[in-house]
């Protein structure tokens, strides 16, 4: 009896992890950092440019009665100082990848060291939406280094 409760347990416990793990309508596949040859990059220096391409996936597990419309939001980050802050709207139907790349120039004067890239996609800007802001995608994030 023990080893039944054990198992629905986790039966369970799996099934409400898929259900979380489902409930956005987009998914963040992707987020690359190249060069401006389009080659993939990790490390850079200043003066450089950095390319940050994202790739964002309709979930296959969400119902679309219609597009969703979204705002995608990459910031770049070294410790809690924002760097860059690159954006766009577009709208994504079931089984639509879409791709959205901007890049920047490191300074000579920003620092070196880890760069954390995050991006978020959400429904609008808050002051945008009020009380109906959600976020449409789990937000996921890289880092990339900056040399001298």
């Amino acid at each position: 009896m023990k080893k039944i409760v054990a198992l629905a347990l986790t039966l369970t416990i799996i099934a409400v992890a898929t259900v979380l793990a489902n409930s956005y309508p987009i998914i963040i596949d992707s987020i690359a950092t190249k060069d401006l040859e389009g080659n993939t990059k990790t490390t850079f220096s200043r003066g450089e440019v950095v390319v940050i391409e994202t790739t964002l996936k309709a979930n296959p597990s969400y119902y679309f009665a219609a597009p969703v419309d979204y705002l995608e939001i990459v910031e770049v980050f070294y410790g809690a100082q924002v760097m860059n802050l690159l954006l766009t709207r577009d709208s994504i139907s079931s089984g639509e990848t879409k791709t959205f790349g901007g890049g920047y120039r490191i300074r000579d004067y920003d620092p070196t060291g880890t760069y954390t890239v995050e991006t978020y996609v959400w429904n609008g800007f808050p002051s945008e939406m009020g009380a109906d802001w959600e976020p449409l995608a789990a937000p996921k994030t890289k880092t990339f280094k900056v040399n001298p």
